[in-house]
């Protein structure tokens, strides 16, 4: 990276934190008003209080950043820089118009909050939220970015990570010191890298003993491999799902489930997206509910609603239940950035699919009907990390096909597994959900019936399961069979799939979601096209640089695409 570079991105940081404190300190004037407007402004003290912690590391390392990293970084700052100018803009009008300074005969300067008028608060709340929105839209875009940086590696990271987390807690006792950014890096950082603790077994308690369990509770979830249980004697509910037992594919070591639950142990579920372990148990004997091995057991979110279980997002789309257009958004986001984070921490994930999304309804889903519940992506059977040989070994199932690159379709696969291809996957379930049509149906159920059926990963899925067939939703230039991919690995058997998704997008998106969502899915889906260098080619080596320049492009072309979809 150019010396030029790394001064610019301090520079534009040191502004930052300037112009933030000098918004901080302008908004004291609102703290004796109405109470709504405290409230906003104890929440943005919040806010920044993570983001300046997000922002002095970035300040630390920046010798360390690749010119890619550096530019992503330096471009987003720009953008909050101008943010925060505005709202500096803004909130002093407001501001002067409150305060009223007088001064007593004993020469002491007193303060005095005027009463707000109907103007006056006006000007104060607009400003106030439209700075919280903006700052929440930045935010979203740039966490996936800052937590690219732990693809640099250990040597730089953990000793800043370190240094900085001891300076903390000299600033604050532990008791009060609440887990930041810093934190949560830094234990993603001891669970991806197995130099830092080579005793994975036993770090954290993660394996987990069947004693208290009661397995005959346990709820399946329709469309899915996952089964919600509840633990007698407590009132949370966990999710678990088995592990490595998908049938004709690669089978994970208990090493690398010790090491995805490590991982999934130290996530912010609010911000990544995915659901957060809480441990790994070992079935031993089987039962009709759990095939043996191990399960990946999840803490529910702290949002969701503990009288109803998740949902898929299979289900919904065959359930065709009406939904608000911003609901949808929300969903395509959540996801985007539930792919980014899961490359991020080193892993592909490999069956990104409906069937792999839950749907957690919360406490106010009955108050809002049209509304969708906070997603997570599940599903992690065909885990790896991602500088990890793959097993080539697949499968002729269409519907699973469907939602696999051409070039990682049928039983015998020719090219290693990239995080493109979980791109491509994505590119899929955004199609569907822009639709918000299945592209795979099951003719027997219906709204009413769907929740009858288990459909399953394993081999422990229901015989009742009916076949499934081509949604009509998927027009394809012929009707797709398991046949199809017996002889997948020809070069050109099955790219036909490809195209004709890329035109259902282009010839059905645009009225229904926009120009924006549809060029969204369009770059997912040819991603990995000839002539196509936006996220690299298919035979990267997979050094840091590779999987660097992978993850940025995949935060400016994809992640910063849908995070500027308004409604």
């Amino acid at each position: 990276m150019s010396a030029e570079l790394a001064l610019a991105v301090v520079s534009v940081v040191d502004i930052c934190i300037k112009l933030a404190n000098k918004t901080l300190c302008i908004c004291q004037a609102f703290r004796t008003a109405k109470k709504d407007l405290c409230d906003k402004v104890l929440l943005l003290e919040t806010i920044w209080t993570k983001l300046e912690t997000q922002l002095v590391f970035l300040r630390g390392i920046k010798d360390h950043l690749t010119e890619e990293l550096a530019q992503c970084h330096f471009d987003l700052l720009q953008r909050l820089q101008g943010t925060l100018l505005q709202a500096v803009s803004q909130l002093e009008a407001a501001a002067s118009s409150i305060v009223a300074s007088t001064s007593t005969g004993q020469g002491h300067v007193l303060t005095r909050m005027l009463q707000l008028d109907k103007w006056r608060y006006a000007v104060a709340k607009r400003g106030l939220d439209a700075l919280m929105t903006e700052l929440q839209c930045w935010q979203n875009l740039f966490d996936p970015s800052w937590y690219t940086i732990m693809l640099i590696g250990g040597k730089v990271l953990d000793p800043a990570l370190q240094q900085l987390g001891q300076d903390r807690s000299r600033q604050l006792p532990h008791n009060q010191s609440p887990a930041s950014p810093l934190d949560h890096m830094f234990a993603l950082r001891k669970a991806i890298d197995y130099t830092i603790n080579t005793d994975i077994r036993s770090a954290n308690s993660i394996v987990m003993d069947e004693t208290g369990w009661d397995f005959t509770t346990a709820t399946s979830i329709p469309f899915s491999s996952v089964n919600v249980v509840a633990r007698p004697k407590s009132q949370s509910l966990y999710v678990m799902e088995s592990i490595g037992t998908a049938p004709n594919t690669n089978t994970n070591t208990t090493s690398d489930a010790y090491q995805l639950c490590r991982i999934l142990q130290s996530v912010d579920p609010s911000i990544f997206g995915l659901l957060r372990c809480k441990g790994l148990l070992e079935i031993i004997d089987d039962n009709k509910t759990f095939p043996p091995g191990p399960q990946i057991v999840y803490h529910t979110p702290a949002q969701a609603d503990p009288l109803k279980p998740p949902t898929t997002l299979r289900s919904l789309l065959l359930e065709q239940r009406p939904v608000c257009l911003s609901s949808v958004i929300v969903l395509a986001k959540q996801l985007v950035r539930s792919v980014s984070f899961v490359h991020t921490c080193d892993l592909v994930h490999k069956n990104i699919r409906p069937d792999n999304i839950l749907l957690f309804p919360t406490a106010l889903a009955a108050l809002r009907p049209l509304e969708l519940g906070q997603a997570f992506l599940v599903g992690f059977s065909q885990f790896r990390s991602i500088n990890m040989e793959t097993n080539r070994l697949g499968d002729t199932a269409w519907y699973r096909n469907l939602y696999r690159h051409p070039a990682r379709q049928g039983l015998c696969i020719l090219e290693r597994y990239v995080m493109q291809h979980d791109i491509y996957s994505l590119g899929v379930c955004l199609l569907e959900i822009g639709l918000w049509r299945s592209l795979v149906w099951y003719p027997s159920t219906s709204s009413s019936t769907s929740s009858t059926y288990h459909h399953s990963n394993h081999a422990h899925s229901s015989s009742s399961v009916p076949t499934p067939v081509p949604g009509y939703s998927l027009q394809l230039r012929k009707h797709l069979s398991d046949r199809d991919f017996a002889h997948a690995h020809l070069p050109g058997s099955t790219s036909w799939i490809k195209e004709d998704l890329v035109l259902l997008a282009k010839q059905t998106l645009p009225q229904r979601m926009g120009r924006l969502y549809t060029e969204i899915v369009v770059d997912c889906l040819t991603c990995l096209d000839d002539g196509n260098n936006e996220f690299g080619s298919s035979d990267v080596t997979h050094n840091k640089q590779d999987l660097i320049v992978v993850g940025i492009k995949f935060v400016e072309r994809i992640l910063g695409k849908i995070e500027g979809i308004t409604l």
